[in-house]
Formats: structure tokens, sequence, C-alpha cells
């Protein structure tokens, strides 16, 4: 009895002990969190309610600011501009990793050449980036000269309200596309190749093969691209701001650059921070509904 006993006591010490540990292990993630997430998204919630100029203390407005930007035209007009802005990135980025992707899984000499080229501008600065386009889309500018030779006129593609929107997607796309094609590449390079030549033995065409097999076996590949690239996208600030501050006639002003211009020009921090806090909301709803359609959109094997 005293042996068991002894046994039984020596068990709750290594639990007690394994549980200190896992504790001391999850400790700096939870520290991290509390320090960098959740005390500094509470600090903006709480400004959010105040009227802070950071040239007097903050005064207490309640969600008056909430209710200013429901009113707001320019807000308003703000998160239409994301919403486009963020489908052109969701479906020009994905579409073209994913065809990327496909391209460089041919086994051709020399293709390990084209992934470097393909992969390059992820690595690039991204404000050394926006300026050399920036510099060839100026009205006297590489691109558009030729697109003036080749009867275009005067595009002017990064100045005229109706296509500098469309301009930075292109841009932005063009720089980050390399990263998720590498994604896309890894997750194709994993699909056995008994099965596509299973199914073209049964007389499967090549878009047949990849829409009922390929694509159901990278599903959660695609699923981890998409929410990646959404919260990208909605929280993509440097780009826009150094190629055209938000203009030409607030084309671009998305609702981050919309954020900045409110706290660090017209120096309205409790009204920033308002955006800052519904930009989160619409962040934190778009990816629990992402998260919750995963079991129907997502193939898991086994």
């Amino acid at each position: 009895m005293t042996g068991t006993a002894r046994q039984g006591r020596s068990a709750l010490r290594r639990a007690q002990r394994e549980a200190l540990m896992g504790v001391l292990f999850a400790a700096p993630f939870a520290l991290g969190m509390l320090l960098v997430v959740v005390l500094p998204l509470l600090g903006v919630i709480g400004i959010s309610l105040t009227q802070w100029s950071l040239l007097d203390a903050p005064r207490w407005v309640g969600v008056r600011n909430y209710t200013r930007l429901a009113a707001d035209p320019a807000f308003l007009r703000s998160a239409g501009v994301t919403a486009a802005f963020t489908a052109g990135i969701l479906v020009l980025n994905i579409s073209a990793a994913l065809a990327l992707a496909t391209l460089l899984n041919a086994k051709v000499r020399g293709i390990g050449i084209f992934r470097t080229i393909i992969f390059s501008p992820v690595v690039m600065p991204v404000v050394a980036w926006a300026l050399v386009w920036k510099f060839l889309l100026q009205p006297d500018g590489a691109v558009n000269a030729g697109l003036s030779r080749l009867g275009a006129g005067d595009a002017n593609l990064l100045f005229t309200p109706g296509t500098a929107l469309w301009t930075v997607v292109v841009i932005e796309v063009i720089k980050a596309v390399g990263l998720n094609a590498v994604i896309f590449l890894s997750a194709l390079q994993g699909v056995p190749p008994e099965l596509h030549e299973a199914a073209r033995l049964d007389g499967a065409n090549p878009w047949q093969v990849f829409r009922r097999i390929t694509l159901p076996l990278i599903s959660p590949t695609f699923f981890l691209v998409f929410i990646v690239t959404l919260i990208g996208a909605l929280k993509l600030f440097t780009p826009v701001y150094v190629l055209t501050g938000g203009g030409p006639a607030d084309a671009t002003t998305t609702l981050i650059v919309y954020m900045f211009k409110q706290g660090f020009q017209f120096f309205e921090f409790g009204y920033a921070s308002a955006v800052a806090t519904v930009l989160f909301v619409i962040v934190l709803a778009l990816t629990t509904l992402q998260w919750s359609l995963r079991r129907r959109l997502v193939f898991y094997e086994g």
C-alpha cells in the first residue's frame, strides 16, 4: 500500500513538473501576445472612445467617433476602395500564382532559373520597388512613352482616378505573386503523380484532371494562401502611400491610408483609432467566416 502511495505521489510530482515545463515554454509566447497584440489592441479601442490630438489631454467622447464614421462619406468611399483593391489583389494574385506554379512545376532544364526570377521581386525592399515603379509611371516616364507609341495617348495610369487603383493592384501583384507561387508549387509537388496518370487513362482532359484531382488535393494550401493574401491586402499601406499617397482624388485611399491621414496629417488620433478598430473587426469577421467554412471548402485526405 505504501509503495502504491509512493508511486502515486511520484506520478503526481512528475505531472506537476510537466505542467510547469509546459507553462514555462508557453510563457514567452503568451507574454509576447499580451505585450504586442492584446494591450495595444485594448489601447487603440480605448483611444477610439476619445478625442485626442496629442497636443492636449484625451477627452472622453464615447461612441461619437463611430457614429461619425457611419456618416462620413470619405470613410465610406475609402471602404469601397478597400473592397475593390482587396478583390483585385485576391483574384489576380491567386490566379497568377496558381498558373505560375503549374508552369514552374514542369520538369524541364533550367526551370530553377525561372523560379528564382519569379521569386526575386518578393525579396526586394518595398519602398525601393514602389519608387522604381513610380518613376517609370511618371507622365514623361518609360511606361507612358511606350503606351504613347502604341497609340494609347497620354495614359498616365498612376495619375488618373480611373486607372490609379488598378495600376497599384498590378504593381503589388507583380511584387508579391512569387511567394504564393512558391507555396502553390510546394503543394503541387506533393500531389501523387499516379493519380494524374490514372485520370488520363480514364480519358480525363487536363482541365478535368486539375479540377477534380489537383485542386481538391491542394485545397488546404489554397485556403491558407487565400486567408494570408486577404489579410495582407486589407492592411497594405507602404506601396499605396509611396506610389500615390492615396490620390489622385482619393482614388487609392484605402481604409489604412485613410486611418494614417486622420492620425498623422490631421492629428485626430481618436478618430483614426476608430478607423483602426473597424478595420480590425472587418479582418476578424472575414477570417472567422472563412475558418467556419473550411470543412466545406477544404479537402483533407483520410
